[in-house]
């Protein structure tokens, strides 16, 4: 069929919005469906992927250059799913391809799979060949000893260089040699209860087609072990599997779980230099590897044969691209496996209200996880009203009281504060100054720690403190607000002998660190836990009793329509973390306003209570889920430019069949020395959404010194 057809229609990775036609010339075999090719560009040439046939053009056409792939590079669920793409979120389809693939694959590099490389420790020496002050040899060493083995793709989350395995190398304390895939599967150490039982038999009967399952279960339920006996049946069957998960970094004990039990995975993250990337890529669509675990890019992964596709923590905003092409790639999941007729599982313990309605309607099928096995119970939810009460570093006496409490009954004790650093304001007591980041309209937080400095959470950018006010030169500068390392310093003030360990961003910055302190706190019985979000994923510590969350209210007083339901999730699966073993655990909410109808739901009737009460409120306000959503965004250096070219589009849309809000600053008016201006663009139908945003999709600001975009179902308004 293909010898009469000699026009290829070819995506180029570059931001235009349509393919190209080529010929083919007579002597060169048509490329197929998914090849990459080399094309003529302007005065340069290009390496595009072929997604079409044409019998005819209407252009005098340039003949592509020569086929790269033999064999199609990008399977073809996969070309249609960058085509799909470009018109659900309105994107330029040479774009859309440049975000897919790997730059090596867009730079024309043959797709060859050389074998993984593995290191071990060598029989023939010991540690003692390493010098003293040696700190990062011995790092290295220590890490390859506690893991029996480090795989080349792996050095990075463990912070190790080339140049320092080079070194033990040398010194014959380490070996380095190929891997063997050989998948082995360990069978499972675990009786699954009656509820994990059905839930793995109803995937189960559904692996030869689409079904997309939501697994509602508690944190602590067994999600995990219904994925990796799922995936073992897959793998059985001859087929691949790809998990993803929101962040690699933050899920340690998850990748561990599926190490323990399949000898022969990859795991893609952000950490992973490009030609890894791309040598994963070649691997498993060669079917060399069996099982993908990644975060939010591994989506775009071409397989042999997929025969699964599992979505851990499936409402964590992680999923979604903020920039550039802003794509779920949870959504991707469900319009992938749909393509490939396989089954997409989401599973969470505090599901995104968009699956829950989806569930409800009968477009997944609903499991549910209510119990955790054995004799672990659930932990009860109390509110602290903070509202006259003595504080110190952001705690109330009574929940010191608390805290106490658990800590002379031998348990560890986990404090969240969703805000790192030590104040959040630092100004002038005199004239009311207030720091704020030269490239960005925020207030600068202050750090003790890891230096003392001032720095702009938006930006990053530092900045030295000071002890004279800049506008009125009076001494007399001022803190205010809490975060993470105020809690740290006024609990080590409380409890002296107590050890504690903060994690957030500044204490934790490599997977290595983060696993030393949670063995740590598992292998000890008491113990102060401060941290961000960063605790909430995944973790198990099974001598936390209680659970105490502080400025919890700023989420559920948010301004964005999907604040009340974060704050809701982070509480619930922060909670997760107490009461997973034979002690009962407790859950305590700081508040300045108890009678939040949200907080309320939350406590008495748990997170699903909650879900209740928020789908109204939304049903209410014709927000998603029962209404479709779109922000325009606008940005630049010339703040007029801006406002004036996202007025022009909203503008355009006003006569169409949506309701449009805006233009309005960013509630972040400025970042990085980029002006923000933004509307919201809301419909009763995806239809109605989709028609009115073609109408504008290709339109061009005037100024070069403006950007836009268009948000296509937004994770926040921000």
């Amino acid at each position: 069929m293909l010898d009469n057809q000699a026009i290829v229609k070819v995506a180029v990775p570059r931001r235009v919005w349509d393919s190209y036609d080529y010929s083919v010339p007579s002597d060169t075999t048509i490329p197929r469906i998914g090849a990459r090719v080399s094309v003529p560009l302007g005065r340069g040439r290009a390496v595009g992927i072929v997604i079409g046939y044409s019998e005819e053009s209407k252009y005098e056409l340039k003949d592509i250059l020569n086929v790269v792939d033999e064999s199609p590079f990008l399977s073809e669920d996969l070309v249609e799913l960058g085509s799909w793409m470009s018109e659900y979120y309105h994107h330029p389809l040479g774009s859309v391809f440049e975000t897919i693939l790997p730059r090596q694959a867009i730079n024309g590099m043959p797709a060859k799979a050389e074998p993984e490389q593995i290191w071990r420790l060598s029989s023939s020496k010991d540690s003692q060949e390493i010098k003293a002050n040696a700190t990062r040899q011995r790092q290295a060493y220590e890490a390859i000893r506690d893991r029996g083995e480090i795989l080349e793709s792996e050095l990075k989350q463990f912070g190790i260089t080339k140049s320092t395995l080079k070194a033990l190398e040398e010194k014959q304390l380490i070996v380095k040699s190929d891997v063997e895939l050989v998948l082995e599967v360990t069978p499972s150490p675990y009786t699954l209860t009656d509820e994990q039982e059905q839930a793995v038999g109803a995937i189960k009967s559904s692996l030869n087609r689409y079904e997309s399952f939501l697994v509602d279960g508690i944190t602590g339920s067994g999600k995990t072990e219904v994925y990796l006996q799922v995936i073992e049946q897959v793998l059985r069957q001859g087929r691949q599997a790809l998990l993803l998960v929101p962040e690699i970094a933050l899920t340690p004990q998850m990748t561990a779980r599926f190490q323990e039990r399949f000898s022969s995975m990859v795991i893609v993250h952000s950490m992973i230099s490009n030609a890894k990337r791309f040598e994963t890529w070649t691997k498993a669509a060669l079917g060399d590897i069996p099982i993908v675990v990644g975060t939010r890019s591994a989506i775009f992964t071409p397989f042999r044969d997929l025969g699964i596709i599992v979505v851990d923590e499936e409402h964590d905003h992680s999923y979604k691209q903020i920039e550039s092409l802003r794509y779920s790639a949870r959504d991707l999941a469900i319009m992938r496996a749909n393509k490939l007729d396989i089954p997409c599982v989401l599973g969470s313990a505090t599901p995104s209200l968009e699956s829950v309605v989806n569930a409800r309607r009968g477009r997944y099928r609903y499991l549910r996880l209510s119990r955790r096995p054995g004799a672990a119970k659930l932990p009860s939810f109390h509110i602290q009203d903070m509202r006259q009460r003595e504080i110190k570093g952001g705690i109330c006496l009574p929940l010191l009281q608390r805290i106490e409490h658990h800590l002379d009954q031998d348990g560890q004790v986990l404090v969240l504060i969703n805000r790192r650093g030590h104040s959040t304001k630092y100004f002038c007591q005199h004239c009311g100054w207030m720091a704020e980041c030269d490239d960005c309209d925020v207030a600068l937080t202050w750090h003790e720690a890891p230096a003392r400095s001032l720095q702009c959470h938006v930006c990053g950018r530092r900045y030295q403190p000071i002890s004279t006010c800049p506008a009125c030169g009076e001494k007399g500068i001022a803190m205010l607000g809490v975060g993470t390392q105020q809690v740290e310093e006024a609990l080590a003030e409380a409890f002296p002998n107590v050890p504690h360990y903060r994690i957030d961003r500044d204490s934790i910055r490599t997977n290595r660190q983060m696993t030393d302190m949670f063995r740590k706190l598992q292998d000890s019985h008491e113990g102060l836990l401060i941290g961000t979000q960063m605790l909430a994923k995944g973790h198990h510590f099974p001598n936390v009793t209680l659970v105490a969350v502080i400025a919890a209210d700023m989420g559920f007083l948010s301004t964005d329509f999907r604040g009340p339901e974060r704050t809701a999730q982070l509480i619930v699966q922060v909670a997760g973390r107490a009461g997973r073993a034979q002690k009962p655990g407790e859950v305590w909410i700081q508040t300045y306003d108890p009678d939040n109808v949200d907080l309320q739901s939350l406590v008495r009737d748990g997170y699903e209570g909650f879900t209740d009460t928020e789908l109204k409120i939304r049903a209410d306000s014709r927000f998603p889920p029962f209404g479709q959503i779109a922000v325009i965004r606008a940005e630049g250096t010339d703040e007029n430019a801006a406002e004036e070219f996202c007025t022009e589009v909203l503008d355009q849309l006003r006569p169409s069949d949506v309701s449009v809000l805006g233009p309005v600053s960013a509630p972040i008016r400025r970042v990085a020395k980029q002006y923000r201006f933004q509307g919201v663009v809301l419909a009763q139908s995806r239809k109605q959404l989709h028609s009115a945003l073609r109408l504008v999709e290709r339109m061009r600001p005037k100024s070069r010194k403006t950007r836009w975009s268009i948000d296509v179902d937004p994770s926040d308004l921000t």
